[in-house]
């Protein structure tokens, strides 16, 4: 079944792609292409990795598309088949069909993705509104996952004011200056976010997001579900996080989470996939791969140093 493009104007569609592509020519390692079909539309996803390897599903920042992965994914893919999905709604090659209204369609959204992959069982990361997804998603469906990683999420602490102002600045007046500003606030800085602000920046002028899809924000976590999820769970933030308090957001997981790992990244804020990609990869990859109770106690009040 065909669906209408997502775009204003063929131009704008053209422009984005074409930034899209050049954003995975910095992808360092094989890659192959899928296209998912389910009611909410044809979900793009990005496959590295050997194929008999066990599966790492991926799911980026807001809007900041699957290319956002690209400093990490050379270490991920060594052991894993990894999965890096355009989350469904947002700029990016994914064609939204039905709207996603809410919490409970993003998770049955990403429920059809996987059926479709056939991975039944998968270790899952998730990084900003990707890390509230991934979270309600282990809320949701725990059978499903196997391990969860947190970096830099939405979900355990209100966000702060200036986050939702400077956001709504970006949206409402899409320039290259409001969106490198939103980002410069977040700690995006240098030559490496290039590719991820050209494409914020395309994505807010040229992609028609559903204003259902555009309504659903990252909501805190009760203590009751947070409480109820036995998913062993990894939590990263740097430790100069603006988002949200990132010691308070850290504490209340190893408070509520029963399965909790965590730590606050040096020398970071919600950069940190970018700026200390070295340790938050080494991190993420320690605890998939190691993660006995008895490394708990040592693994949960240290930081990353």
């Amino acid at each position: 079944m065909s669906h209408p493009s997502a775009f204003k104007t063929p131009e704008g569609e053209g422009a984005f792609l074409a930034a899209y592509d050049a954003a995975m020519k910095l992808w360092p390692v094989p890659y192959e292409e899928l296209v998912i079909p389910s009611r909410f539309g044809m979900t793009h996803v990005i496959v590295s990795g050997p194929k008999d390897a066990p599966p790492l599903v991926l799911l980026h920042g807001y809007w900041a598309t699957s290319t956002m992965w690209a400093p990490n994914i050379a270490d991920f893919s060594k052991d894993y088949r990894v999965y890096a999905i355009d989350v469904m709604g947002q700029p990016s090659k994914s064609i939204p069909a039905e709207p996603i209204r809410d919490a409970a369609d993003y998770a049955a959204w990403s429920t059809a993705t996987l059926d479709a992959l056939h991975l039944d069982h998968v270790c899952l990361v998730g990084m900003s509104f990707g890390g509230w997804l991934a979270l309600n998603y282990a809320v949701s469906a725990p059978t499903r996952v196997q391990k969860l990683v947190l970096l830099s999420p939405g979900g355990f602490l209100p966000m702060v004011r200036q986050f939702y102002l400077r956001g709504m600045l970006m949206v409402f007046f899409p320039t290259r200056v409001t969106v490198n500003s939103f980002m410069r606030w977040l700690g995006f800085t240098g030559i490496g976010a290039r590719p991820v602000l050209d494409l914020m920046y395309l994505g807010l002028m040229h992609f028609r997001v559903p204003p259902e899809t555009a309504r659903v924000m990252p909501t805190v976590f009760s203590d009751n579900e947070l409480r109820a999820m036995r998913v062993p769970t990894l939590l990263l933030i740097g430790d100069h996080e603006v988002i949200s308090d990132p010691a308070k957001a850290l504490a209340r997981a190893r408070r509520l989470i029963p399965d909790f790992h965590g730590d606050l990244v040096p020398r970071s804020s919600h950069d940190m996939c970018f700026s200390q990609h070295r340790l938050v990869d080494a991190r993420v990859l320690d605890f998939l791969k190691k993660t006995r109770a008895d490394d708990r106690g040592a693994i949960t009040e240290r930081s990353v140093a």
